[in-house]
């Protein structure tokens, strides 16, 4: 049992922020964070180790997603106000800086597609490999960095469109 709370100890946060990503929804982020550690204390004992921990923990998050995505039939992301407070606190002006443009921000996610946005939301702001997205995905390196780029282009396309064009993006 400590192995299980040493798992959600460490990538409970890491996988809040994930199906936030695919959410955009606190609550659902926080509800579904919660099922994918059922999940995984409930499927603990199958774990092969064929693959790092964290991409099965992912695989899971993102089944448990799915699965709550077929249920539900989500056909729009509902935006709430609480973007800047799951991501990581760098300083007052950083954070400043976050709540400023986390409306921005939602909205065009918002417009990206699903599987875009998840791999893009992986690489952008989880800071993973191309290597473990594609583990996470179960599809090829080279899909991941195709998606990841048609995301970025979305996403700077889309994020020009609601904000000023003078403005730059480091994505």
């Amino acid at each position: 049992m400590e192995g299980i709370k040493e798992l959600y100890e460490t990538y409970e946060r890491r996988i809040f922020r994930y199906l936030y990503g695919l959410t955009l929804d606190f609550y659902k982020a926080e509800e579904l964070t919660q099922e994918t550690f059922f999940q995984v204390l409930k499927s603990f004992y199958r774990f092969r180790g064929d693959c790092h921990v964290s991409t099965w923990i992912y695989k899971i998050a993102r089944n448990v997603f799915r699965e709550y995505s077929r249920k539900n039939k989500i056909t729009a992301i509902s935006i709430d106000d609480n973007l800047s407070e799951i991501m990581d606190d760098d300083g007052p002006e950083e954070a400043f800086e976050r709540k400023e443009s986390s409306r921005l921000v939602k909205s065009v996610l918002m417009k990206i597609p699903e599987k875009q946005r998840e791999v893009l939301w992986l690489r952008e702001w989880q800071e993973l490999s191309y290597e473990e997205i594609a583990g996470i995905t179960e599809h090829t390196v080279s899909w991941v960095k195709v998606n990841i780029h048609r995301g970025r282009l979305e996403f700077k396309k889309f994020y020009y469109e609601g904000g000023d064009a003078d403005e730059q993006i480091s994505l």
